[in-house]
């Protein structure tokens, strides 16, 4: 028997890279065992998920096939047309499946976009009689359509990541699902020599991305709440500032690279001293988490940045806009006020909650060191709801 990784992507968003390090050990297979579809080799062996999953490259024809079928698509607006363009890229995969294997879809939170390859590739495992498990997921009613409804019920088994998402799925009388936390939260942190500023314990984390931003500009309505909370920090403490990139996908089509954002931000203020940008470009996920741990505070957009942060016991802010970073924070016990709603935040409201951040710093990290053990060891649970699955 062999596990599958058709959504694994590629560590280029290392949220990926930590869900496939994290997922592997819980699976505790051999390399060869466990299978990952890859769109970037090259990257993921230099950052050593290669060490964890078997890599399997993206075939280069598929993209001429997959340009074909999209222009199809615009032509004829076909539902067969844009089914078949989301499956062929995973063709070769999905080939390889036999049926007493296990699909997993990774990625947490793609069932909280529109519909996508998940809803077709699942469908057809379904078809197959192939096992398939919806993996560390999140996903709310706003999110829902008629066809992912249709697919929740054929997967074997969904592993929610927060309970927020657990007791929707519960609320739509799906039977097969199971809460443990996030797999990225079991990883270690991995030392490396970090930059001299990091060693006082006086650096504020801040991870940006342009979904919270509203776009690779500062224009929007809460980038000028996090230009004032920037403000904030260099103008009334002594704390300094590390911008902390967490993806790097600069791909046409997917311009989710937060270094980009990063440069913008510190070429705003006009590099000052206080005012960091974290080279992650050799760094894996594990690394980064390490920088993160010499942070006395942070505030992050993506969220396996937030969930390093939590790991460490970092107080935190997250710069939530969909269910997974309430619920995480929900199970974590934490005030509403440190999650952050990009997308409605009031005036102020950024600097408000960080306020309310440094005034209970204290506490807040003595509550994470209290509830983390606990809850990290609660993740290893998800091996008994496997173990029932497959001998189903």
């Amino acid at each position: 028997m062999k596990y599958f990784f058709p959504i694994h992507l590629d560590g280029g968003n290392r949220g990926c890279e930590g869900i496939a390090k994290g997922s592997a050990i819980l699976l505790d297979q051999q390399p060869e065992h466990m299978l990952a579809y890859c769109r970037d080799v090259e990257l993921d062996t230099r950052l050593g998920v290669a060490n964890y999953l078997t890599l399997m490259p993206c075939q280069r024809e598929s993209m001429f096939i997959d340009k074909l079928l999209g222009a199809v698509n615009r032509v004829f607006h076909t539902s067969q047309t844009a089914k078949w363009r989301q499956l062929y890229p995973y063709k070769s995969l999905l080939r390889l499946v036999e049926p007493d294997d296990v699909v997993l879809f990774t990625g947490g939170d793609m069932m909280c976009y529109d519909n996508n390859e998940v809803i077709y590739i699942n469908n057809w495992l379904h078809r197959q009689g192939v096992k398939s498990i919806l993996w560390g997921c999140s996903m709310g009613p706003e999110n829902q359509t008629k066809e992912k409804l249709e697919t929740l019920f054929n997967f074997s088994l969904i592993y929610a990541r927060e309970s927020l998402t657990y007791d929707y799925f519960k609320s739509l009388g799906l039977k097969q699902v199971c809460l443990f936390p996030d797999p990225a939260f079991i990883l270690d942190p991995q030392p490396y020599d970090v930059p001299a500023y990091l060693m006082n314990n006086e650096v504020v984390g801040l991870n940006i991305s342009n979904y919270v931003m509203g776009g690779m500009s500062l224009d929007g309505n809460f980038a000028k709440e996090v230009l004032h909370l920037i403000r904030h920090i260099l103008n009334d403490t002594a704390y300094h500032i590390l911008l902390v990139p967490h993806v790097t996908w600069n791909q046409p089509g997917l311009n989710q690279d937060d270094r980009e954002m990063a440069c913008i931000i510190r070429d705003y203020f006009g590099s000052p001293e206080r005012l960091h940008v974290l080279d992650i470009s050799s760094l894996n996920y594990c690394q980064i988490r390490y920088a993160i741990s010499k942070c006395r505070m942070f505030v992050g957009a993506r969220t396996h940045a937030v969930i390093s942060a939590y790991s460490m016991c970092v107080p935190s802010i997250a710069l939530g806009y969909s269910i997974k970073s309430r619920g995480i924070a929900r199970d974590l016990g934490l005030e509403e006020r440190l999650v952050v709603d990009s997308r409605n935040c009031p005036q102020n409201g950024l600097v408000s909650s960080f306020d309310y951040l440094m005034e209970h710093e204290n506490s807040l990290r003595e509550h994470l060191r209290e509830v983390m053990p606990e809850y990290k060891q609660r993740t290893f649970r998800i091996r008994e709801a496997i173990s029932s699955t497959i001998k189903l």
